[in-house]
């Protein structure tokens, strides 16, 4: 039994040794200082104010089209109006210019109040 704690002691000993001579060797070459780098002075203040005219490209009018009026959703068969609460939140499937051709595609205006069953 001494002998295999022995065996057991000088491997791992070995291998201590060992990784930290590589251990060494790797960062060696790090510990070296490098000089100190010069400070370069800061340029001197400027004495008189200069007025600096800094020119924007003039902006060219992008042509954006404008967004339809009416949003509608194709599960539920709903269109929302800009008046409606949803409006803002609702993404819109479906877009239609006017309500007639919502009406005309089988869609029913928004409405706040529940379904009464009849």
């Amino acid at each position: 039994m001494l002998w295999l704690f022995s065996q057991m002691f000088a491997l791992c000993a070995v291998s201590f040794a060992l990784g930290s001579l590589l251990t060494w060797l790797a960062v060696r070459g790090r510990l070296k200082t490098d000089p100190p780098k010069q400070v370069l002075a800061l340029p001197s203040p400027r004495l008189t104010a200069e007025k600096v005219v800094v020119e924007q490209p003039a902006e060219t009018p992008v042509a954006r089209p404008k967004p339809l009026p009416l949003k509608g959703n194709s599960k539920t068969m709903v269109y929302h109006t800009p008046d409606s609460p949803y409006y803002r939140r609702m993404k819109g499937d479906t877009t239609f210019a006017t309500e007639a051709e919502a009406v005309a595609a089988g869609y029913r205006r928004w409405n706040t109040k529940g379904r009464v069953k009849a």
